[in-house]
């Protein structure tokens, strides 16, 4: 009986790990981290993930050790669905010194969906082998984002703009909108073992749409 347990054990060692860390290549990486390039986001309380210091990060995640876990994906959060805005990048500047107004049709992209967006960092993005959508699907539901495949693909819509450039003036077309973001630290357990932990963050574009701004070349 003794040796049977044994063997199970040694057995459960070897092929649990495999299958709880075996993940295809497609796995491993987000499907859209646009907002990672944005020029400015303004969060109404909190910070993104990029910002904590080690020594936060290292406080939430003391959190995540208490406690026994079998199997297990333990979550802290930091901050839950804060409000942002974003700007994003430039999609048209152009400057008209001469005398006379000037036409431009400017073709642009936008999102045309609520687009969710994963990020991690410390061991769980630095593992190769651990299955990021049971991440991704944890971290959602913690922040009461509904996540699938297919919410995490970029739409985009193009859109034609009929502008014009006054005589003595500059143009500028860039992209804006409103965000929701979520992060904290995560912990994942298997057979009462801390396989990985670091830091995650669910963002969600809400909206996306083009502004023009204006002004006048002033002269000396």
């Amino acid at each position: 009986m003794r040796k049977t347990i044994i063997l199970f054990y040694v057995i459960f060692f070897i092929f649990f790990p495999l299958r709880f860390l075996s993940v295809g290549a497609e796995e491993l990486y987000d499907v859209n981290n646009d907002y990672k390039t944005f020029v400015e986001i303004i969060m109404s309380s909190g910070k993104l993930l990029k910002n904590f210091t080690d020594e936060e990060l290292e406080a939430e995640l003391a959190k995540t050790y208490e406690g026994v876990h079998f199997y297990d994906v333990v979550i802290e959060e930091v901050n839950k669905n804060v409000k942002a805005s974003y700007i994003s990048n430039t999609l048209f500047s152009v400057e008209n010194k001469s005398a006379t107004d000037v036409k431009y049709d400017v073709s642009i992209q936008v999102e045309t969906n609520n687009t969710v967006s994963f990020s991690t960092s410390g061991s769980i993005s630095a593992s190769g082998g651990f299955n990021l959508n049971k991440v991704k699907a944890e971290a959602a539901a913690k922040a009461s984002v509904e996540y699938s495949e297919k919410t995490t693909k970029s739409i985009k819509e193009k859109k034609e703009m009929n502008l014009v450039v006054e005589a003595n003036s500059r143009a500028i077309i860039y992209l804006t909108g409103e965000l929701t973001i979520s992060n904290g630290v995560i912990s994942i357990y298997g057979f009462f073992y801390r396989i990985c932990s670091g830091g995650y963050e669910v963002v969600t574009l809400n909206s996306q749409y083009a502004r023009l701004e204006k002004d006048t070349i002033w002269r000396e």
